[in-house]
């Protein structure tokens, strides 16, 4: 059934899912101005675009920190129980669970990839002794 504790879950792992998207996008934004300035060989219409990445990515930052301290505040003030659950500290703490998560399926993968499943020796008809 539905429980308080599976929305509560649920909610926050939302929020983490969208700090994780704003963040990535910021690293993106950043690399991106980097190549950007790198190549630009003098081009102010290349420069013109780093400079506008840098400001994307300041936004996400912005927007992030904002998310992070709206949150419980809304909620405190819809009255909201357990509305404790929604900080920074949290959230943050779930955004690190996920990113486990993710590299421990990346780990699992690798090693089945790396694992021999198959060989010559493991034929069907080298298995038992058919002679007559």
């Amino acid at each position: 059934m539905w429980t308080f504790l599976w929305l509560e879950d649920m909610l926050l792992t939302v929020l983490a899912l969208i700090v994780l998207v704003i963040c990535g996008g910021c690293v993106y934004a950043f690399v991106h101005a980097i190549f950007l300035f790198i190549f630009s060989h003098g081009d102010e219409e290349k420069k013109k675009s780093a400079w506008n990445s840098i400001r994307y990515m300041i936004i996400g930052v912005i927007l992030t920190i904002f998310l992070l301290t709206v949150f419980p505040v809304v909620f405190r003030q819809l009255n909201v129980s357990g509305y404790e659950v929604y900080t920074a500290k949290n959230v943050f703490e779930r955004s690190w669970e996920i990113i486990n998560k993710i590299l421990q399926f990346s780990q699992i993968v690798r090693e089945t990839n790396t694992t021999q499943s198959w060989s010559y020796q493991n034929r069907w008809w080298t298995y038992g002794d058919f002679s007559l």
